[in-house]
């Protein structure tokens, strides 16, 4: 099987993770998470610049011979994709931190699959999924390579909440007919312009028009999908979850307003159950016979403060109209502070912020008749973007790693193919003890308390 056929390739492989983009935001603390935490583990880094790499691996404390054999620079990944392959080829898994990934993903893709190295990255832009899964999928199958997107805030709370949510109401026999996730943060007041560019090119993408080519290139391509589609949800389901329209909504049990997620999250949990449905047609939670549940994924705001709401719907309806257009994109790029009222800053969050933010997720899923149990999963952890993003990355990647063990059951949905977290990790145990001993939890309980709630 192909899982032996894992066990023998790392078992030739001395590089258990090569992070490629180390010198980045995002990349640097990827590094600092390994080193500080997974001592055990042989890390090497990749970049465009030699002088940049070395000073992140200074800093984690790698003398001469170590930044010898674990630094790799290749400055243009496009034409040099061939160094990319001899970077990777010692590697059991490469973790990709350089976006945006519209613009220089797949080559990094392309490069780990030719080298046979299983790969995460931090992409949370929907027509990079579908142009990964067009790109790679089929080759990635057929040399036995993992790849998974979102693998990071965008969106491990989400997807996985959400699935081990259905998991509960399943252990019931309950159907699921809906499933609302709300992510809230406390003390957290500013984010990276990196995650701004990726969002405004994303959100053009899908105005001018170029991801509903993606979508129908993807149609096209696989049949499988539509041959899968699942039944329609009965009419006389629940209609929980209620979404909030262009006005806020309101959600009693967490006494906070909702406004709609411009994240990539519902792309990728409805991408995800397509895919685990082709792969998997007979899937207790996702077989071909399932209606598919109603999804809303929203962020939650104090309800006291109604000013905050009215301002996040002031900048929204700027940015989407400057989005639409090239010359809207242009000046979006050229000042993220200004179009964002702070919240998207060029030099990121302070080290204090860092420290002090936290986020909490709640996830409910419901059964088809108003009066069935709930199942909630709350999703806790520090600060989503940059303190949570190198928890969840390296929990997954140690979840594969754990697969190629000689001694180690395999609890993935598959053993190879381009995919995101939901359909891969959503049935694994094993996921969730990794993100558990990080320093992500995710609680199956009775109630929501609101200890947690906004502040």
């Amino acid at each position: 099987t192909m899982t032996t056929s894992r066990q023998e390739r790392y078992s030739t492989r001395t590089i258990d993770i090569i992070v490629h983009g180390a010198t980045g935001f995002t990349g640097k603390r990827v590094v600092t998470h390994l080193a500080k935490h997974h001592p055990e583990l042989n890390v090497a880094v990749c970049g465009r610049s030699q002088d940049k790499l070395t000073a992140v691996a200074n800093s984690v404390g790698w003398n001469e011979s170590k930044c010898k054999s674990s630094i790799f620079v290749v400055s243009d990944i496009v034409n040099e994709n061939d160094k990319l392959v001899t970077a990777f080829a010692n590697a059991k898994v490469v973790i990709a931190c350089a976006g945006p990934y519209r613009q220089c993903g797949l080559p990094i893709l392309k490069a780990a699959v030719e080298a046979r190295a299983d790969y995460l990255d931090l992409c949370g832009e929907p027509q990079f999924f579908d142009d990964a899964l067009l790109s790679f999928d089929r080759e990635a199958r057929s040399a036995g390579v993992l790849a998974c997107h979102a693998a990071a805030f965008d969106c491990v709370p989400a997807e996985l909440g959400g699935a081990l949510a259905e998991r509960e109401l399943l252990k019931n026999n309950t159907s699921c007919a809906g499933v609302e996730v709300i992510h809230t943060m406390q003390n957290v007041s500013c984010a990276n312009a990196t995650t701004w560019h990726a969002a405004v090119d994303g959100f053009h993408a899908a105005a001018s028009g170029e991801l509903a080519k993606s979508r129908q290139k993807v149609k096209e391509n696989y049949p499988e999908f539509k041959e899968t589609m699942p039944p329609s949800r009965p009419a006389e389901w629940a209609k929980a979850p209620v979404a909030p329209g262009l006005l806020p909504g309101y959600n009693e049990e967490l006494e906070l307003r909702t406004m709609k997620f411009v994240g990539a999250d519902s792309s990728a949990i409805r991408c995800s159950w397509r895919y685990l449905r082709s792969r998997k047609p007979d899937h207790p939670r996702k077989g071909t016979s399932i209606p598919e549940p109603k999804l809303s994924v929203l962020i939650g705001m104090d309800s006291k403060d109604s000013m905050s709401a009215l301002k996040v719907m002031g900048f929204g309806a700027t940015f989407s109209f400057l989005a639409r257009y090239k010359w809207g994109c242009d000046m979006l790029h050229a000042n993220p502070e200004g179009f964002s009222g702070g919240v998207f800053k060029t030099e990121g969050p302070t080290q204090e912020e860092l420290e002090k933010g936290r986020f909490t997720t709640y996830v409910t899923a419901f059964g088809p008749n108003n009066n069935d149990r709930r199942a909630r999963v709350k999703v806790s952890g520090p600060e989503p973007g940059y303190v949570a993003t190198p928890i969840l990355i390296v929990s997954l990647a140690l979840t594969i790693l754990d697969t190629g063990k000689a001694d180690a059951g395999n609890d993935l949905s598959f053993d190879a193919g381009v995919t995101l977290p939901g359909a891969l990790f959503g049935d694994s145990e094993k996921v969730y003890e990794h993100m558990r001993n990080e320093g992500v939890n995710f609680d199956v309980v009775d109630e929501f308390d609101d200890s947690q709630s906004p502040v």
